[in-house]
């Protein structure tokens, strides 16, 4: 078990380019994406589920933190669970990123450890900034850009001190389902 970092899936977007329909839900080799990463994540001791609002989702199992700060991307969901989970980092991974696996967890949740500052994911030299781990360290960081109306994740890791965790070749974790074409070529590869 991996003490004192919950985990935490993001899930509070419209779904616009899903035409509606929530990623966290859409199938994968026969598992849902939650379920996909539930399971990469089960080793932590809690995982969070940041939503817009708690219908449809009651039903995950998972604790619910509804978006303190809506309509304002992944910034105002991952500040809404620093300020609400008793932990003092999160995992966070966003919800349409079904390849995300239990070693990759375990690499980020292990530098973390050693290193103690917010661990960003790398591939092939690109920042992802959803999926990291953020310590409550860059809380006030979030929350002066969030007031300032600047909601890019980019322009906060330039604010913070962070480590990153690079996974060159490693682009299958890091790929996010965003959009139906997205969802069909993904099931098609499976087929295939």
């Amino acid at each position: 078990m991996i003490e004192n970092i919950a985990g935490y899936i993001l899930a509070g977007g419209q779904n616009r380019r899903m035409d509606g329909q929530k990623k966290l839900f859409l199938v994968y080799k026969g598992e849902t994406f939650l379920q996909r990463i539930r399971k990469a994540m089960e080793e932590l001791p809690v995982i969070y589920l940041s939503v817009e609002e708690e219908q449809p989702y009651v039903d995950t199992g998972l604790p619910l933190i509804v978006d303190q700060y809506p309509s304002i991307g992944p910034m105002g969901g991952i500040c809404s669970g620093l300020l609400t989970c008793p932990e003092s980092a999160i995992l966070v991974a966003a919800c349409d990123m079904p390849l995300l696996n239990r070693e990759t967890v375990e690499l980020l949740c292990t530098a973390y450890q050693r290193e103690r500052k917010t661990m960003i994911v790398s591939v092939n030299g690109r920042l992802h900034p959803l999926l990291g781990i953020y310590s409550k360290e860059v809380l006030s960081v979030l929350m002066k850009m969030i007031e300032e109306g600047n909601y890019k994740m980019m322009d906060f890791l330039g604010r913070i001190d962070y480590r990153e965790l690079h996974m060159d070749g490693e682009e299958s974790i890091v790929r996010n389902i965003n959009t139906l074409e997205d969802y069909k070529v993904l099931n098609k590869e499976n087929r295939c």
